[in-house]
């Protein structure tokens, strides 16, 4: 009886001593698979989180409007002096600036007025807001407090330097005649006006200048 009984003993001690070893690195086998399970999942967290930026900066880059914002303005209005401290005033129906080129506004019926009541419109124009000069084009008219009116579908203002330069067919007339010109420049305050090309003239008398 003790000897089977001590056989039973040592029957099982080696075998209960295996299974606490199995035990052990079973749950050591464990440790490292949530170890790796944890690692995994930050990595791919990480690989996700990472490609979502690179998505993000990818569609920043394709859409160039993004670093900044074009704004229409409404009945705009520009008051500046000229070299001779003259004020002058320039409206538009709309302005827009450009986001590229800052200094350049977009205008739709814009109109300056000098502070000798001369007047210029048309039916776009290009303000630059650095050089203060006015590109206009379209049914350009300008008109002065002398009653001359000319006509042409394309010049630029020197507001500034109160100079006005066109590379388009100019048509004036009023009070002294008619003119017309290929190209044309205004000089000395509207004192002096060069003509360009195929120039054509008609003066009326002063007789019939009242009539």
């Amino acid at each position: 009886m003790v000897s089977a009984a001590h056989h039973s003993i040592d029957l099982w001690g080696p075998r209960r001593a295996l299974s606490l070893k199995e035990a052990r690195q079973r749950t050591a086998l464990v440790h490292i698979l949530r170890l790796l399970f944890t690692i995994g999942a930050v990595l791919s967290a990480g690989w996700l989180l990472g490609t979502l930026i690179e998505s993000s900066f990818r569609e920043r880059r394709a859409e160039p409007g993004a670093a900044g914002l074009s704004v229409t303005v409404h009945g705009p209005r520009f008051d500046g002096y000229d070299d001779n401290d003259r004020p002058y005033v320039l409206t538009a129906a709309t302005a827009q600036r450009r986001r590229d080129e800052p200094a350049l506004v977009d205008l739709v019926n814009p109109r300056l007025k000098d502070a000798a009541s001369s007047t210029v419109q048309a039916r776009t124009g290009v303000w630059n807001t650095e050089l203060e000069v006015l590109d206009l084009e379209g049914d350009v008219v300008m008109t002065d407090a002398g009653g001359y009116t000319f006509t042409s579908q394309k010049t630029r203002m020197y507001v500034r330097e109160n100079r006005v330069e066109g590379q388009e067919p100019l048509n004036g007339f009023g009070p002294a005649g008619e003119v017309r010109a290929d190209s044309y420049e205004v000089l000395d305050d509207g004192n002096r006006i060069i003509l360009k090309g195929n120039v054509w003239t008609k003066f009326t008398p002063r007789r019939k200048r009242g009539q």
